[in-house]
């Protein structure tokens, strides 16, 4: 059964289609993550980064340190910075940028818009699609009309939202993002609480999200979804 797993701030573990994927893994410096680092030694497949904020690019050079055999996928320039500056090999990365799916051994990938900044490439948002479902990480972004192709393209089973404010959307822009997206089963909030300057009360999403007639999924640092 795929299975979905917050690890607080950004931070997503997936388990589908027979892979281990973290997503923006910020595990050492996130004051909830309920995992160490060690946790991931040697299990994981497949290293995500929406962009190269410390928060979201996090512990990725390290993971993939201690996992000989994971690939990293973000864009082209973030992937070239990351290979010149700490030597990882060209042939663990999947390049890409906003575009089309890409397959990972039976896993579907693709890089989204994002409205946000970012020093080594764009800031993006993620797709990843397997066993038949599809979950859409935004990584870091404000609102931006184009979600509706995003959700017209892709057809997300499940969305992964930023709602701190601040440096993202908050939550009733959150949720104007859900009714663009048109997820089939829930939205998730992410991205907010890590520290009072993205404090904010995730039922306030909730609350916006059903008055647009969606679905959305609370989850505690280290609680699991089955998808």
């Amino acid at each position: 059964m795929p299975q979905l797993r917050w690890l607080g701030h950004a931070a997503v573990e997936l388990n589908l289609g027979g892979k281990h994927i973290v997503i923006d893994p910020m595990i050492k410096d996130n004051p909830v993550s309920p995992v160490k680092l060690n946790y991931f030694e040697n299990n994981l497949n497949l290293i995500i980064v929406t962009h190269d904020h410390y928060d979201h690019l996090g512990d990725s050079v390290e993971l993939m340190r201690i996992n000989p055999k994971a690939y990293l996928f973000a864009t082209y320039d973030l992937e070239n910075y990351l290979a010149t500056q700490f030597n990882i090999p060209w042939e663990r990365m999947i390049p890409a940028n906003v575009g089309g799916y890409i397959d990972f051994d039976g896993i579907k990938l693709a890089l989204t818009k994002a409205v946000h900044s970012s020093e080594h490439s764009d800031p993006t948002g993620a797709i990843v699609s397997g066993e038949g479902v599809t979950i859409y990480h935004a990584g870091d972004t404000g609102l931006f009309e184009d979600m509706k192709l995003i959700g017209e393209i892709f057809k997300p089973d499940y969305v992964l939202l930023p709602i701190g404010g601040r440096f993202t959307m908050d939550p009733y822009q959150a949720a104007i993002a859900v009714e663009m997206l048109r997820p089939k089963k829930y939205a998730i909030p992410i991205h907010y609480n890590t520290w009072d300057l993205i404090k904010v009360d995730p039922n306030d999403f909730v609350k916006e999200v059903s008055k647009k007639g969606y679905k959305a999924l609370v989850l505690q640092p280290g609680q699991s979804v089955e998808l």
